[in-house]
């Protein structure tokens, strides 16, 4: 144990002592929030209540990503919106199905997955030749955010 920590269980200790414990749950649930809005602090993974799928027209057709309530992440292609629809449909059934608008924005592929990664969503991986760019990925990616905000 260090010794910051050492001294922070003394003085949680001593502030029960002096000020109750409703005070000091209190105060300490306040820090917590302040830590959680750190630039730093990781996000609660996303994990929507239903299964989401966003699509967007691709060069290979229509590029999907559906998000799982699990958090799982997982990107489909397909040469029309009903094939698509359909393979997505042999494992899930997304109760939400929503079409990115090509984002057009000056904001590069770093900072929309930094955007993303605070929002607890983690853009998988692109790939070149796989049929859709990585505009194309993360517009997918940050439709399913919009649709449920």
């Amino acid at each position: 144990m260090t010794d910051w920590h050492s001294d922070l269980g003394a003085l949680v200790h001593q502030g029960i002592e002096q000020l109750g414990l409703t005070r000091v749950t209190s105060a300490l649930r306040d820090q917590l929030d302040e830590l959680a809005a750190h630039p730093d602090a990781q996000a609660e993974p996303f994990r929507p209540d239903v299964p989401v799928l966003a699509a967007v027209a691709c060069d290979a057709g229509e590029l999907g990503v559906l998000v799982q309530p699990d958090g799982r992440l997982t990107v489909h292609v397909a040469r029309t919106r009903a094939a698509l629809l359909e393979q997505v449909g042999e494992t899930a059934e997304p109760h939400v199905v929503v079409t990115a608008d090509p984002s057009g924005t000056a904001t590069t592929a770093t900072e929309r997955r930094e955007l993303l990664a605070r929002s607890g969503l983690v853009a998988p991986g692109w790939y070149s030749g796989s049929g859709f760019t990585e505009d194309e990925l993360l517009d997918a990616c940050t439709a399913i955010l919009i649709a449920l905000d």
